[in-house]
């Protein structure tokens, strides 16, 4: 071919064409790629200590496991003790996107989310890893409670729901007094945590004091009341271990939950390499989340042992005392199915599933609670 200045220019348009298509084309392969494997900081927080059970066993792991998972795509920005969102904020913070993942608290807001006391109810059996167990299968359970929505669809819509463990089960413990008899538990002052523990103390006339945990220790210290239903596992946070005596062991009065939570929205937003490393994480992490509790059971329990401490099963305590308690438990489960009937809500279908979900797993109930 004889090139004249008519082909050579002619070329030239071509060669450029071409050169403008493989740009976009590069151009276009570019974009999706940083579509798919662009840098994502969330920002995860919680009010609570980062030496809490909860952070430093579960979602600390679980946010290192995600950026594993995702090569590094994915990092989080963390604030704890109320850096950024106090206790129990967490929730709105993160509807209203002040953070994008949070360690939410939600027996703490029992207006927003009533039917989430329901593991606080009082067995005759269980542990952290029954309740958890128990706790991650309500959440993702497609039994229909009311209008043809389960559990996680009436409660927690708005989220995108990655279950952690429950705490240790609630004990009794007191400064120092015991339960001779049936007389001993009544008028006893107890700091309750929750509506459930309110109507407990009330069937078994002990007195309720509601008050924050991280105010509880001047008052203990001060005589200001008697004792709390908690976790033992959790003393150590707030210096309990030096000050309780007296723990009733071998009784469970529930276990508080936790999830970590994202806005779905949110959540859907995220590369679908990103979601299911989150899932992953999830799976791969919960029953560690769980043993923490337990572990940290048995140093506390050693150390406020040798500071004369001292604990005493359920089974050992005089008939009548077991007999109090034991009653108390049972009309405890009716007591809040009344509660949540009362205000519209699911409350007998709600403790029938969670009571058949905590035997599945192991957990123990009175035969008057199986009879519901």
């Amino acid at each position: 071919m004889k090139w004249t200045k008519k082909t050579k220019w002619v070329g030239a348009v071509l060669l450029g064409a071409s050169m403008m298509l493989a740009a976009c084309s590069d151009e276009a392969s570019d974009g999706e790629a940083s579509a798919e494997g662009e840098k994502i900081t969330l920002r995860a927080a919680t009010g609570l200590s980062p030496q809490h059970a909860w952070w430093a066993g579960g979602m600390e792991p679980w946010m290192e496991r995600v950026t594993e998972l995702t090569d590094g795509q994915v990092e989080f920005e963390t604030f704890t003790s109320g850096e950024l969102v106090a206790v129990p904020d967490e929730a709105e913070a993160v509807e209203n996107g002040t953070v994008d993942v949070a360690l939410v608290l939600p027996i703490y807001q029992p207006d927003q989310f009533p039917m989430a006391e329901v593991t606080m109810l009082p067995l005759n059996h269980s542990d952290t890893l029954i309740a958890s167990n128990a706790w991650k299968a309500l959440l993702e359970s497609d039994v229909e409670l009311q209008d043809g929505k389960t559990f996680t669809e009436l409660q927690f819509d708005q989220f995108k729901v990655f279950p952690i463990s429950t705490t240790q089960e609630y004990s009794i413990s007191t400064t120092g007094k015991e339960f001779a008899s049936a007389g001993d538990v009544k008028g006893t002052s107890l700091r309750t945590p929750s509506r459930i523990h309110e109507m407990y103390a009330k069937q078994t006339e002990l007195n309720s004091i509601t008050m924050p945990a991280v105010e509880m220790y001047d008052a203990l210290s001060r005589g200001a009341f008697d004792g709390s239903f908690y976790s033992i596992a959790d003393w150590t946070g707030y210096g309990f271990q030096d000050l309780f005596k007296y723990t009733v062991t071998g009784i469970n009065f529930g276990h508080f939950n936790a999830f970590i939570g994202m806005d779905e929205a949110k959540f859907e937003s995220l590369p679908e390499n990103v979601q299911e490393a989150m899932e992953q994480a999830t799976e791969e992490y919960f029953e560690d989340s769980a043993q923490i509790w337990m572990d940290r059971s048995e140093e506390v329990m050693k150390t406020n042992e040798e500071q004369g401490g001292e604990f005493v099963d359920f089974a050992t305590l005089p008939q009548d005392v077991q007999d109090h308690f034991n009653e108390g438990i049972e009309n405890t489960w009716g007591d809040y199915a009344k509660l949540l009937e009362d205000n519209g809500l699911p409350g007998t279908e709600l403790v029938k599933l969670w009571r058949d979900l905590m035997i599945e797993q192991g957990g123990e109930v009175p035969q008057k609670v199986k009879d519901m």
